[in-house]
C-alpha cells in the first residue's frame, strides 16, 4: 500500500502539473482583443521615445521579435499569442548617453508608466523597468565587463502585453 501511495503522489506532482500553459490566441482575441498589428506600432514608438538618440524602430518578423505567451511541456515559450519585444543596444556608451536614456525612461511616467522597484539588493541603478496600466513595458539594462574585450553594454527594451495574431 505504501508503494502505491508514493507512486500516486509522484504521478500527481510530476512536471506536467506545474506548467503554466498561458492564454491561447483565441483567448486573447476574446478578452483584450489586442492584436500584433495593433501592438507593434506602440512598442516601436515606445522604444523610439526612450532611446537617447533619434531613431526609427521597426519590429522584425515573428517569432524573432516576440516571446510566446504560452509555455510548452519543455518549459519553452511559444506563440501565438505573442509578447512583442524590441531591444536596442549601445556598446561602451558615454555617461551622457546613459543619463539621457534614463531621463527619457523617467519621462514615460507622464504617459502612465510606473517604475517598478527592483527586488534585487545588488541592482545596478541603470537597470530600470517601467510598466503602464495596459501592460506595455520599457526598460534599461547595463552590463559591464562583457566578453573578452570587457565591454560595457547598455540596452533598452520595449514590450507589449500578449497580442493575438
Amino acid at each position: 500500500m505504501t508503494a502505491f501511495a508514493v507512486l500516486a503522489t509522484t504521478t500527481l506532482t510530476g512536471c506536467g502539473g506545474f506548467i503554466d500553459r498561458g492564454p491561447t490566441n483565441q483567448e486573447i482575441k476574446d478578452t483584450t482583443g489586442l492584436t500584433v498589428d495593433e501592438a507593434s506600432p506602440i512598442v516601436e514608438r515606445n522604444l523610439e521615445l526612450v532611446w537617447p538618440e533619434q531613431v526609427t524602430i521597426k519590429r522584425g518578423p515573428l517569432p524573432y521579435s516576440g516571446v510566446g505567451c504560452r509555455t510548452n511541456d519543455s518549459m519553452m515559450s511559444e506563440g501565438p499569442p505573442w509578447y512583442l519585444r524590441i531591444t536596442k543596444e549601445e556598446v561602451n556608451p558615454s555617461q551622457e548617453f546613459i543619463d539621457r536614456a534614463l531621463a527619457n525612461l523617467e519621462s514615460m511616467t507622464a504617459r502612465g508608466f510606473i517604475l517598478e522597484p527592483s527586488k534585487r539588493p545588488d541592482a545596478v541603478p541603470a537597470d530600470r523597468y517601467y510598466r503602464d496600466p495596459r501592460g506595455y513595458t520599457v526598460s534599461s539594462s547595463l552590463d559591464t565587463d562583457v566578453g573578452p574585450k570587457k565591454e560595457v553594454r547598455f540596452s533598452m527594451t520595449a514590450t507589449s502585453p500578449c497580442a493575438a495574431e
